[in-house]
């Protein structure tokens, strides 16, 4: 994509997202004029909130959002009646996760049973689970080597030493999902784009329900990822482009009930009565709605993904080489601020 950016053959229209936090804004098209040509409000046709990311603070708008997607708690009511565990709930924090799930440990191999499955959004739920910031709402300054941030860390390496996630090993013998599905593990990190599938494959297998995540106290408790689509300036085609993004954004209902099957779609009319209403298994969608309120917008989306690249390095020395939080971040945080930066120019 970059190569085909800076040689001027990009495609008319590419999918992009907010969260590379105007990485290749160059690139796009400005589509204020094709806003002000249709003479539409943007925010009474796009759902609340979701057009917002995608203007540079210049005012450029650099894309049209498609769908944004979040997650919730699921857990096998079964498991935890079995466990004599009670229900998660609206007010449980992560510690109060943690502390049930040890109490689902059990079994060796093929038959354990764990308490919550490892989910490729930990990482990214462990920089915030305890209130702690990846870096300053201005980008500046990389704060991740924070106190907080290393106890959301020791927070998960300690669920995976207890084991009551599944270590690396385990995890690969047996996928995410299919931990959840086949009764191994009581709690499943669900994302909004993956529900159907998981309603789909429990049937009637056992009883369940979700919930909001955990609270983080003055802090974010969820991660957003948001999908979108820009204009490139070297198009050919910049009409049919913009009636493209124009369709997806918020033009085109029937599109919008296709979208809602992944996510939340950016049509305001179907997001608050077509995709409100829909309810895979026992989980309506409402309650991703509710998740969107206190969600972070993707830490290290675009821009930052070469940073993420060294917090996984953290993240997999906590988590399976058992180091502390401490430990791993005087081994990578340097490295980690230096991409940071170099991703923002500092």
């Amino acid at each position: 994509m970059t190569a085909a950016l800076s040689a001027g053959t990009g495609p008319d229209v590419i999918q992009m997202s907010p969260d590379y936090y105007g990485l290749y804004t160059d690139y796009y098209e400005d589509l204020n004029p094709y806003v002000e040509k249709e003479g539409v409000d943007l925010k009474s046709v796009i759902s609340e909130g979701m057009v917002d990311p995608y203007y540079r603070p210049d005012g450029k708008l650099e894309a049209m959002p498609l769908l944004e997607n979040v997650f919730v708690l699921a857990y096998n009511k079964d498991m935890f009646d079995q466990f004599g565990v009670d229900y998660p709930t609206a007010d449980w924090t992560w510690d109060d996760l943690a502390e049930a799930a040890k109490k689902f440990v059990g079994g060796e191999g093929a038959d354990a049973t764990y308490g919550m499955v490892n989910h490729w959004i930990d990482a990214g739920l462990s920089v915030i689970c305890k209130g702690g910031k990846a870096y300053s709402d201005d980008l500046k300054s990389c704060e991740v080597n924070s106190q907080e941030v290393k106890d959301g860390l020791n927070l998960f390496g300690d669920l995976v030493q207890s084991k009551a996630m599944p270590d690396d090993t385990a995890a690969k013998g047996l996928p995410k999902e299919q931990l959840f599905v086949s009764g191994h593990a009581a709690m499943y990190t669900l994302g909004g784009f993956e529900t159907k599938l998981i309603a789909d494959e429990i049937g009637e297998n056992f009883e369940w329900e979700a919930v909001t995540m955990p609270r983080v106290p003055g802090g974010k408790n969820n991660l957003m990822y948001a999908t979108g689509y820009a204009v490139l300036k070297t198009s050919q085609n910049k009409d049919a482009a913009w009636t493209f993004v124009k369709d997806a954004a918020y033009a085109n209902e029937d599109m919008a009930k296709e979208t809602s099957n992944i996510g939340l779609t950016s049509c305001k009319i179907i997001a608050e009565s077509y995709y409100k209403d829909l309810k895979y298994g026992p989980v309506s969608n409402s309650i991703y709605l509710d998740g969107m309120k206190d969600a972070k917008l993707n830490i290290w989306g675009g821009a930052f993904s070469a940073a993420g690249d060294v917090y996984t390095q953290i993240w997999q020395s906590v988590t399976i080489d058992g180091k502390t939080a401490g430990e791993a971040m005087n081994e990578y945080y340097p490295a980690l601020e230096k991409a940071f930066n170099e991703a923002n120019g500092n």
